[in-house]
């Protein structure tokens, strides 16, 4: 899909390493530069043998690419590296702000002097503000973002999702950005350099709780496995399963467990009211703890309930619908042996996963690259395309998306392509509007209008109401989707089948019009008829089944993970399918399953159980290496509201918490040397092993000492110590945080019907391409007549037809 596309690799963790993976898998040529002794990631665990090419962690994030060893510090060789970037289309950067420059490489520079290339730096904090230099790993990177503080249970440390999601959520986020530049430098010769902060792409995807904290007041908090009877996870027979079901979906699980009479009833026929949630609360438990959670899988199968397992990796590696639709590529390793990778997050016109080729060993390919150097390598992409001068319009200025999507995943993804300059157009029913606006009860503007929620991911939109049920609704859609870009949907498997909206139909309506599809499920294979919302998706693909307290039972996330996942990975699709169709000039049938994006995010997990070397689960917010590694609860802050969904007072927190990880026996002293006091100076803790030894016994040291400190002062102080520590801030104390607050992370706009409201910057900053204002949310069916006259090519007259006929609608109409 991106052939051609040349990339240096300049990465010093997972998130950079993760970012590199996904350009190679979908044929960009990869370099990773690594230094004498392997790149980090090499160091971590787990591990098949002794030595840097018996990391499974590298096996897996740095497949499909070239590897070479160079040192940076050595002149001879940093002179090297300086003509590898500058052969580069895009080069990716994961150092400490400043530090490459300070040893001679300015990507800055660089960008100016080859005006085409695309740089993007992915930091825990971004590039500027106060916390720019703070050191973080998987655990600190996770807390100042504010979806760590919602997961875990109520009375218990926040928990930390499995493995290192926060960098992998950031390089989804790179993804989406570094595709967009690539594009738009092959079309305008103009690349750019993009500031990606992991702090800021956690605080954009807090669900609810983040716009709620923007524009209420109130804070989000834990609500552990269980948040309503149909959205949580519950003991079966034989394990767990979990359930996700909106409030529409409340009579097909009445139906699953053999209670149709309550459907009809209104006090109970929604599960999240609290008469339904009682009832449910009642039913569902001992109903589900009779049954295997296979068994509830195959009942709930034939009502399309929606319930799921919370597969392991091994019955990953064996389930049969991932089988179906040949999702493992299995390469052979010279140092491993033989193991699988999962394909690629996005399926492309049918069949393509991307080219799942097996990791480089360290400095496999340094005699071909500096071979290729000698000879002239030189960019391709953007060659011979003459640069434009000054500020550049956005990435996606001129592209035009029909979005087809509701609730979050598809919205999210749909709004980052908005944000980027597309012109989407979303299109809701007349009497099914997007399912967020009428979650808690509105039924009528202006209070379907008034949704935080909405309004947040759907923001830099236009809006139509059209029923595309009735033959002149579908007419007026397809209208749209022959003079459009991208057509977006996240229907059920089947749905655009049914509808006529087939690939091929709409191919031959417009050979250019890129279509992604974002099921749950997939198309193809024994799971693609099942419903699924995030919970659902982070249960089945088995992120679920690796975090929890230690000892305790699989814990899911505090936010619908599955959702932003998907949705950033369609956004990504978009930057690949333009970069494609720019080669072919024809539009790419894309397909993100959902649940396949969160197995590439685990990816590790999965190898390594292959491989025999599995990863430790359930352990809390310890590490698989170093020690200590915690959540620490620290002094009590200022009091934090939590509002009901009617601005009632549900209660008020105090609790503050500090993350602390200690990586390396440098950052141990500093640490004992800040608490002080005898406890910590026992000599076995000097090194690793004694640390680990010893875990439970530092914790409480630690604990005492953090329970005195208030948590940001004490994260400053253990930073200019050298230790990697971090507060841990809610959706609440992310809007007050002086880090985010210096980098302008929030933007203002006036919504006709909600007003004066905050919203979250975009998770990228496009140096030449700055944005420093957004247009609200749209009303619904705000943009109706305007879009049906000026692009749909419909008259006054005919419009208002359509309103008599209910085609079009100008307010909800009742279903």
């Amino acid at each position: 899909m991106i052939e051609g596309i040349r990339v240096v690799e300049l990465s010093t963790d997972v998130a950079g390493a993760f970012l590199g993976r996904l350009l190679a898998a979908y044929g960009a040529d990869v370099i990773v530069v690594e230094p004498p002794g392997g790149h980090l990631i090499r160091s971590l665990p787990p591990h098949k043998g002794d030595g840097p090419d018996a990391s499974v962690l590298a096996a897996y994030l740095h497949a499909g690419k070239r590897s070479a060893t160079l040192d940076l510090r050595d002149g001879a060789d940093r002179a090297l590296v300086a003509r590898l970037v500058r052969s580069a289309d895009a080069v990716i950067d994961s150092h400490a702000p400043g530090a490459l420059a300070a040893l001679g490489l300015d990507l800055d520079a660089l960008v100016e002097e080859r005006p085409a290339t695309v740089v993007c730096a992915i930091t825990p904090y971004g590039q500027t503000g106060p916390r720019a230099g703070w050191r973080a790993t998987s655990l600190t990177a996770a807390a100042t973002g504010g979806q760590m503080s919602m997961a875990g249970d109520p009375d218990k440390p926040p928990l930390k999702t499995a493995g290192h999601q926060a960098y992998y959520q950031a390089a989804l986020h790179a993804f989406g950005a570094i595709t967009a530049g690539l594009y738009t430098a092959r079309v305008t010769g103009l690349g750019d350099v993009i500031d990606i902060s992991i702090q800021e792409v956690q605080v954009a995807t807090l669900e609810g709780a983040g716009p709620g904290a923007l524009t209420r007041g109130g804070d989000g908090f834990r609500t552990g496995n269980l948040t309503f009877a149909q959205w949580g996870i519950h003991q079966s027979a034989d394990g767990w399963v979990g359930v996700a079901a909106m409030p529409r979906q409340t009579g097909a699980i009445y139906d699953c467990i053999g209670h149709p009479e309550f459907k009809a009833d209104p006090t109970v026929a929604n599960g999240w009211s609290p008469g339904g949630n009682e009832l449910l609360g009642a039913l569902l438990p001992p109903w589900i703890a009779e049954r295997t959670s296979q068994q509830i899988f195959a009942e709930a199968a034939k009502v399309r309930a929606p319930f799921s397992l919370i597969p392991t990796p091994r019955e990953l590696l064996e389930w049969p619908a991932l089988a179906e639709t040949e999702f493992w590529r299995w390469v052979e390793h010279p140092v491993l042996g033989r193991h699988p990778l999962p394909g690629g997050p996005i399926e492309f016109n049918g069949s393509d996963r991307g080219d799942q080729r097996r990791a480089p060993l360290a400095g496999e390919h340094s005699a071909e690259v500096r071979a290729e150097l000698d000879a002239g390598a030189a960019p391709a992409w953007a060659a011979g395309v003459s640069a434009a001068s000054g500020e550049a319009a956005l990435p996606y200025a001129g592209i035009r998306v029909i979005d087809a999507t509701q609730i979050w995943a598809g919205p999210y993804g749909t709004r980052l392509m908005a944000d980027m300059g597309a012109d989407v157009i979303k299109v809701e029913g007349p009497a099914f509007p997007d399912g967020i606006r009428t979650m808690a009860g509105a039924t009528q503007a202006p209070a379907i209008n008034q949704s935080a929620y909405f309004n947040e991911y759907n923001r830099n939109k236009r809006g139509i109401a059209l029923d595309i049920q009735k033959p002149a609704g579908m007419e007026a859609l397809l209208r749209l989707l022959g003079e459009a870009d991208v057509f977006v949907e996240n229907w059920s498997s089947g749905v655009a089948d049914r509808l006529g909206l087939t690939f091929e139909a709409l191919h031959a309506l417009n050979p250019r019009l890129i279509v992604i599809s974002m099921p749950g499920f997939g198309h193809r294979g024994g799971d693609s008829a099942r419903v699924g919302f995030g919970p659902s998706i982070e249960q089945m693909g088995g992120l679920v089944a690796l975090q929890g307290y230690e000892s305790g039972p699989p814990h899911r996330s505090g936010i619908s993970y599955g959702d932003p996942m998907a949705g950033v990975t369609g956004s990504a699709a978009l930057g690949v399918a333009l970069i494609a169709r720019e080669r072919t000039g024809e539009g790419s049938d894309a397909l993100v399953a959902q649940r396949d994006v969160i197995i590439g995010l685990i990816g590790e997990y999965v190898v390594a159980e292959a491989l025999g070397v599995p990863l430790p689960t359930q352990i809390g917010s310890h590490d698989a290496l170093w020690a200590p590694h915690n959540v620490y609860q620290a002094a009590d802050g200022a009091t934090r509201p939590v509002f009901g969904p009617l601005g009632d007072v549900l209660r008020e927190l105090t609790d503050r918490w500090l993350t602390i990880a200690i990586d390396s026996d440098d950052a141990w002293r500093a640490l004992r040397d800040a608490i002080g006091g005898p406890r910590l100076a026992d000599p076995a803790y000097a090194t690793l092993a004694g640390r680990r030894a010893s875990e439970a016994e530092i914790d409480s040291v630690i604990g005492e000492w953090v329970r005195t400190q208030d948590a940001d002062a004490a994260a400053a102080r253990l930073q200019a110590a050298g230790v990697a520590a971090a507060p841990v801030l809610t959706p609440l104390l992310v809007t007050t945080d002086e880090h985010l607050l210096a980098r302008s992370a929030f933007l203002a706009l006036d919504h006709p019907d909600a007003g004066h409201i905050r919203t979250t910057r975009p998770t990228w900053r496009f140096r030449r391409r700055p944005i420093t204002s957004v247009r609200p949310a749209p009303q619904f069916a705000q943009h109706t007549a305007e879009v049906l006259t000026t692009l749909g090519g419909y008259s006054e007259a005919e419009v208002a037809a359509f309103l008599e006929a209910g085609v079009v609608a100008e307010d909800l109409v009742p279903a």
